[in-house]
C-alpha cells in the first residue's frame, strides 16, 4: 500500500472513530441513536476501504492507526498500545539500560515529537540537542507516526549504542542529522551557592524520588551559612514525581492549597500545605523558563498563587496531568489522561503553563518569540552545542532575581 495513501487512510479512520465516540457521548438528545449512526458510517467507510481501495488493505494496521489517532487527538500523553506494545510496556517501558535524556512532548500542528529540554549533562545535551528542537525522525522512523511511548522506546537501548535523529531547528533551513550515544542518564545533584554572601541559590535539575528531602537539607545548610533570601532555579526542570513537588512547595508554605487534581471521573483532590513541614520563611524568587514542566510547574503555581514569592522568567511549558493504563480485552491497552493539575485559584496548568510575575527572556527562551534571522544566528553562535546556558554571558533572569531580593521592599517580605 502506498505510504501516503495509508497515512491518509489512517487519519480518515481516526476522524470517524473520534467523531463517532465523542459525538455520541456529547449528544444531549438521542445520544445512543447518534452514536449508532456515526458508528454505522465508520463501518461503511471501512467496508468501502476493504472493497474499493486500490490495494488489499491491512485492516488491522488501519484500525490500530485509527485507535491511536483517536487517543492522541485528546492530548499527546494518551495513546493506544497494541498487544505487543502493551506487553513490552508492562515489562520495562524501555528498550535497554541506555537512554539519551530528553523530556518530550508532541508538537501540536504537525504532530512531531518535540524536545521540552535535554537533561543537563546527558547524552542528548552532549550531542547538541536543544530545548525547542523538533525530532522529525528517530532511526528513520517519522515521529508523526508514533506515540510518545514508542518514541521513548526507540530512544532507549544498550549503553554505548548510537541513535540517529533528524532534527528541525528554528533558523535552520535544512534538517540536522544528529547521532547521540546512549548512556546511563544521571541527573545532576542539587546545586547550591551563596550569592553576595546573603542570597541562597538552589538549582533543581529534575524531580526524582526523594528529591524533597534533599532540598530540605540543602535549604537548611544555606540558612545556616547565612542565606536570608532564597532563589530556587527550576529552569529546564521537569519530572513526573508530583508528590515530591508538593513536598518541595510545602517547605516554603505554612498554609494554603498547593495544587489539586480533577477529572471527568476523578473527584477533586486537594494538596494542602502542612504547617509543620514548612522550614523557610525567607523572601523567595523562583526562576522558570519554557523548559520548566510537570512537577516544576506545581511548585511555581503554589508559590505564585499563595503570594509566597515572585516568579521570574517566561511562561512554563504546560504539562501537568495524570495518566492511567487501562487493559483491553484483546490484550491491548490504552494509556489515557484521567485528571489535570490545577492551581489554587482553579487555573489548569496543562497547555497553559505558569505565567511569571516578571517576564525576562534569556538564552534558549528566545525561540518562543519573534526574533529576526540575525538575532537567531547570534543565539546559535553564543549558545554552543551541548549547553543549555543563556545566549549572553550574563544570566538576565538570575540578575533580575537578585535585583528583586536586593530591593528595600524585599527586606520586609514575609511568608504568606
Amino acid at each position: 500500500m502506498n505510504y501516503r495513501n495509508k497515512f491518509l487512510l489512517i487519519v480518515l479512520s481516526a476522524f470517524f472513530v473520534f467523531y463517532a465516540v465523542v459525538g455520541g457521548l456529547l449528544g444531549r438528545t438521542s445520544a445512543k441513536e447518534g452514536a449508532y449512526t456515526q458508528l454505522s458510517i465508520f463501518n461503511e467507510v471501512l467496508s468501502k476501504i476493504r472493497n474499493s481501495y486500490v490495494e488489499d488493505p491491512n485492516l488491522s494496521e488501519v484500525m490500530h492507526g485509527a485507535l491511536r489517532g483517536l487517543l492522541e487527538s485528546l492530548d499527546p500523553y494518551s495513546t493506544y498500545l497494541t498487544a505487543d506494545e502493551y506487553s513490552r510496556y508492562k515489562k520495562h517501558k524501555t528498550n535497554g539500560n541506555g537512554d539519551i535524556g530528553l523530556e518530550l512532548s508532541k508538537e501540536k500542528i504537525l504532530g512531531y515529537v518535540y524536545i521540552i529540554h535535554p537533561i543537563e549533562g546527558g547524552p542528548a545535551e552532549r550531542a547538541g540537542l536543544k530545548a525547542g528542537d523538533v525530532i522529525e525522525s528517530i532511526e528513520e522512523v517519522s515521529t508523526r507516526d508514533i506515540s510518545l511511548v514508542q518514541a521513548g522506546y526507540l530512544l532507549t537501548g544498550n549503553i554505548g549504542s548510537p541513535v540517529k535523529l533528524k532534527i528541525l531547528r528554528r533558523g535552520k533551513t535544512e534538517p540536522l542529522e544528529v547521532t547521540a550515544k546512549r548512556d546511563q542518564v544521571k541527573v545532576p545533584p542539587i546545586k547550591t551557592t551563596l550569592i553576595e554572601g546573603r542570597i541562597g541559590y538552589l538549582k533543581i535539575y529534575r524531580f526524582t524520588p526523594g528529591i524533597s528531602e534533599e532540598v530540605r537539607a540543602k535549604l537548611q545548610h544555606l540558612t545556616k551559612s547565612g542565606a536570608g533570601k532564597i532563589i530556587v532555579d527550576l529552569r529546564h526542570c521537569a519530572g513526573d514525581e508530583f508528590e515530591e513537588a508538593v513536598r518541595v512547595a510545602n517547605l516554603f508554605l505554612d498554609h494554603g492549597v498547593i495544587t489539586y487534581t480533577q477529572g471527568q471521573k476523578s473527584p477533586k483532590k486537594e494538596f494542602v500545605a502542612d504547617p509543620s513541614k514548612a522550614i523557610c520563611k525567607s523572601p523567595l524568587v523562583i526562576l522558570q523558563n519554557y523548559g520548566s514542566a510537570s512537577a516544576a510547574e506545581i511548585v511555581s503555581a503554589a508559590i505564585k498563587e499563595n503570594r509566597r514569592g515572585e516568579i521570574v522568567g517566561v511562561r512554563s511549558f504546560g504539562k501537568a496531568s495524570l495518566q492511567k493504563l487501562i487493559p483491553l480485552e484483546n490484550d491491548s491497552a490504552i494509556l489515557i489522561s484521567i485528571a489535570k493539575f490545577y492551581s489554587q485559584s482553579g487555573k489548569v496548568i496543562q497547555n497553559n503553563g505558569i505565567t511569571p510575575d516578571y517576564e525576562v527572556r534569556d538564552g534558549v527562551d528566545a525561540f518562543q518569540g519573534d526574533v529576526d534571522s540575525e538575532d537567531e544566528e547570534d543565539v546559535q553562535r553564543e549558545n554552543a552545542p551541548g549547553t543549555n546556558k543563556p545566549a549572553s554571558q550574563e544570566d538576565l533572569q538570575l540578575k533580575k532575581a537578585i535585583e528583586l531580593l536586593s530591593s528595600p521592599t524585599s527586606e520586609s517580605q514575609k511568608a504568606a
